[in-house]
């Protein structure tokens, strides 16, 4: 039962959840959900952040969430979807090196 809830939280249903409620939250205009997107992507980015190829910058993924939900606040919505490029290339860049492994 643990190892699912670790996986639950640290793996990709965090991810996807994160990106696709962020992206709800662009879409309706609520700035609100991409801080629930920031918050649930917290715990991947610590996470991620002891692998050596992704080094200490991924614990900024939040906060480039936490960025576009102030800049869907200010109603600069260009902005917000620049904001949320980091997490999407991450979480890419992630799915290929997983999907490259042998074995």
């Amino acid at each position: 039962m643990s190892n699912i809830l670790v996986q639950t939280i640290f793996g990709w249903p965090a991810i996807i959840l994160s990106i696709a409620v962020s992206i709800v939250g662009i879409l309706k205009k609520w700035p609100w959900m991409l801080v629930v997107g920031g918050l649930v992507c917290a715990p991947f980015a610590l996470y991620i952040s002891g692998y050596p190829f992704f080094h200490k910058a991924t614990l900024l993924l939040p906060f480039f969430q936490f960025g576009a939900a102030w800049a869907v606040h200010a109603k600069r919505m260009a902005l917000a979807w620049v904001l949320l490029l980091p997490l999407v290339s991450v979480s890419i860049i992630l799915a290929i090196i997983v999907l490259s492994q042998n074995g």
